[in-house]
């Protein structure tokens, strides 16, 4: 089977790549192999493998619904797991710790009709696949191979494709609408996270009073009295749940976003790959571009929407600072210093592209 076999349309019902570079980013780093033997055929039987892994611990709900949920998350690009689970989960050979599990949302892949006048965020889509991801690294703490992990181990659920996001709502990174629309994801991103502590704390037990962590109190109040009572009342199963931090193999893997909440590059297509053994290279667009590249936007203005990608250090600053409230980490990773310095003064909105 060629490569570029498993490359199918943009709005295919089934998982699906629409970027070269991810299918060998995913063939690089996260397809299973047993000596010779090819055991992940397609991207769909890695994220059967690790959903079937990760519905194994005891749960309230049905195994198989809580393991198509899984699948379903995975396979639309909505969630991606730590890098240790997408390697070794289901395999012959699971490694992972039992804290500081990673799950990135892709933003991306929550807006609606994108690059549309229609476009928008699935902000109630993003707090659903948030409280899974809770869910489910909950369930790999338990199963982990490496233990143990202190009581209440942190979670670090975060984000990847902000940056594609924002072009695909028609917004630029650099503008107060951009930073308002970060703001939001942000929240609702807490808000996912700690709806999936307290139903963990409901079913499992609480490792933590809520007075033990006014951070999480101050949320809880701040987006819902009645969850904070409740949460006064019962107790939360973690300490912290949300973390944005560099995840560059996930957000190449997704279709190549770009990474947490970097602005998109505009300097170079050439994505390179190792695996330790090989290497691997595609030329790519990036999954906003190629979006828009699908929907009959020409060269010339894809070409322009690059060259327009560039943020400087502060604007990548204000959009950390809109965000960390709702953030348990700082957000800390490195800035993005790859698209040289571009204007600040530029309009919030990005006129829609033409074919």
């Amino acid at each position: 089977m060629r490569i570029t076999d498993v490359i199918t349309p943009l709005m295919n019902s089934s998982p699906a790549f629409i970027d070269l570079a991810a299918v060998e980013a995913w063939d690089a780093w996260f397809r299973w192999r047993h000596h010779n033997d090819l055991r992940d055929r397609s991207i769909q039987d890695t994220w059967a493998r690790v959903a079937r892994a990760l519905a194994r611990s005891a749960w309230p709900e049905p195994v198989g619904q809580f393991e198509q949920r899984l699948v379903d998350a995975q396979g639309t690009w909505r969630l991606l797991f730590d890098e240790r689970l997408l390697r070794t989960a289901g395999t012959d050979a699971p490694a992972w710790p039992d804290r500081d599990l990673v799950a990135s949302i892709n933003l991306a892949a929550l807006v609606t009709d994108p690059g549309t006048e229609d476009a928008s965020f699935d902000l109630p889509g993003l707090e659903a696949t948030a409280e899974l991801a809770v869910l489910a690294l909950d369930n790999a703490a338990l199963l982990a191979t490496q233990r143990p992990a202190p009581a209440g181990a942190s979670l670090r659920i975060g984000m990847i494709g902000l940056a594609d996001a924002l072009l695909l709502l028609g917004l630029r990174y650099e503008s107060a609408n951009g930073r308002k629309a970060a703001h939001r994801a942000a929240r609702h991103l807490a808000m996912g996270c700690l709806r999936g502590s307290l139903r963990l704390a409901h079913e499992r037990g609480a490792q933590w009073d809520l007075t033990q962590l006014p951070a999480q109190a101050y949320k809880l109040r701040e987006i819902s009295p009645e969850m904070a009572t409740e949460a006064a009342r019962v107790g939360l199963r973690h300490t912290r749940l949300t973390a944005i931090t560099s995840q560059r193999q996930l957000a190449l893997l997704a279709n190549n976003v770009a990474d947490a909440v970097d602005p998109l590059s505009s300097t170079g297509r050439l994505k390179t790959m190792a695996d330790g053994a090989r290497a691997h290279a595609a030329d790519s667009l990036g999954y906003a571009m190629e979006v828009l590249r699908r929907q009959g936007v020409v060269p010339r203005q894809l070409a322009a929407l690059t060259l327009g990608a560039a943020a400087t250090v502060d604007a990548q600053m204000d959009l950390r600072a809109a965000m960390q409230m709702w953030i348990d980490e700082p957000i800390l990773y490195p800035f993005d210093t790859s698209n040289g310095v571009a204007t600040s003064a530029s309009p919030d909105n990005i006129p829609a592209p033409c074919p």
